[in-house]
């Protein structure tokens, strides 16, 4: 690979350049996924985000147009089936279902989120919040509660789908999705 005058090398050209010379398929290059590939026994730095990350590319779900019911299936199946890494945490894998109206200054909304808890630490934090627009919203009384609150994690959706504020937009558009990191308030 030559380098001419001042070019940048993307760090993806460099994967291929590397992924060539070890003898893979540099169509693979921008595939690679060192979470979903790394062998589990490793220790990788990484954090619940990024592995919250490497689950949504994996399954090919665009966050920006998931709706609440789509947000929490999701968000179960990742609970489900991929086990976060705790790195010798005995805090416990938990989900934590929360809504409640937002305020910053003029800019208000309504949250709904679901986010997973590994262990201690803002790192071990991750999940999906859904922010909608916030005057039918209202009365609403802000609500939390987490699936160590709920015999099964059949127990804890259903739950989550009688909540009133899940049934009245589970299916509704929000006007804004997050991936989240960090503190549950």
């Amino acid at each position: 690979m030559a380098i001419e005058g001042r070019s940048r090398i993307r760090i993806g050209t460099v994967a291929a350049a590397l992924l060539i010379a070890l003898g893979s398929d540099p169509a693979t290059a921008a595939d690679v996924d060192p979470l979903r590939t790394a062998d589990a026994s490793t220790t990788v730095p990484s954090n619940l985000l990024s592995e919250l990350e490497a689950f949504l590319r994996q399954r090919r779900v665009v966050t920006e147009d998931l709706t609440a019911d789509q947000m929490v299936a999701v968000m179960i199946d990742w609970y489900r089936f991929s086990s976060a890494r705790t790195a010798g945490d005995s805090a416990g894998d938990t989900l934590q279902y929360r809504y409640g109206a937002w305020s910053e200054g003029c800019a208000t909304g309504f949250k709904l989120s679901l986010l997973r808890r590994t262990g201690a630490g803002a790192d071990r934090v991750a999940g999906i919040t859904l922010m909608f627009e916030p005057s039918s919203k209202a009365e609403i009384a802000a609500f939390s509660t987490s699936s160590t609150d709920w015999p099964s994690i059949e127990r804890f959706l259903e739950a989550v789908q009688a909540s009133p504020a899940f049934r009245q937009f589970g299916s509704a558009r929000p006007m804004g999705v997050m991936l989240e990191r960090g503190g549950l308030r």
